[in-house]
């Protein structure tokens, strides 16, 4: 039976025993992980090609405690990327299209009274902001191309369309779309439906 097994079938599966035997659910090999230790996942996750999973512990002589959580039957389609130096959580049930980008945090500091970063530093080289969180509750879908930037909740069975960029948390129960993203719609408990703003 052996000899007749692919061997990138064989690598997949001693790679995920190997490194994610925690996650219930598949992880392809595409994938890149970084931070294992910061990172949390609940039960039934599964993903796409090429995800990108990454708890940033050191950047340019700072250093962070990062806390990337991920909670029960997540599902990411492909070429995700999920960056955490502080805190980011996915609550249960979230299902990501393909090609969204999720952040806590930004290269250099643009806002605020702290001293903002000088434009002719390269982003490389500047500072990572570390105060902000990112929280997407229960039962939320992100269409393709969704960007979540730091300071972000978006909230429990809310709907992000394709190409919106969630600059500003997201109430419960809503619809939003656009650059920025803005809600359009609402859902109406006691008449069980979803009606415009």
């Amino acid at each position: 039976m052996w000899n007749r097994l692919h061997p990138r079938y064989i690598l997949n599966k001693i790679y995920y025993f190997y490194t994610f035997h925690q996650i219930r659910g598949g992880i392809d090999i595409s994938s890149k992980i970084l931070g294992k230790k910061y990172l949390h996942v609940g039960k039934n996750f599964c993903s796409g090609k090429h995800l990108w999973l990454e708890a940033v512990t050191e950047y340019k002589g700072q250093y962070f405690q990062p806390m990337l959580i991920i909670k029960d039957n997540v599902s990411f389609s492909d070429f995700n990327h999920i960056g955490a130096v502080n805190y980011v959580e996915i609550g249960n049930n979230v299902l990501f299209g393909s090609k969204c980008y999720v952040t806590d945090h930004n290269h250099g500091i643009y806002s605020g009274d702290n001293e903002q970063s000088d434009p002719d530093i390269p982003p490389v080289q500047r500072m990572l902001t570390c105060d902000k969180k990112v929280i997407i509750e229960d039962n939320v879908w992100l269409g393709d191309n969704v960007t979540v930037l730091p300071g972000v909740t978006i909230g429990k069975g809310s709907i992000i369309g394709s190409n919106a960029v969630v600059a500003k948390s997201i109430p419960p129960y809503s619809i939003a779309v656009g650059v920025p993203a803005h809600v359009i719609k609402k859902w109406n408990p006691v008449h069980r439906q979803w009606e415009k703003i």
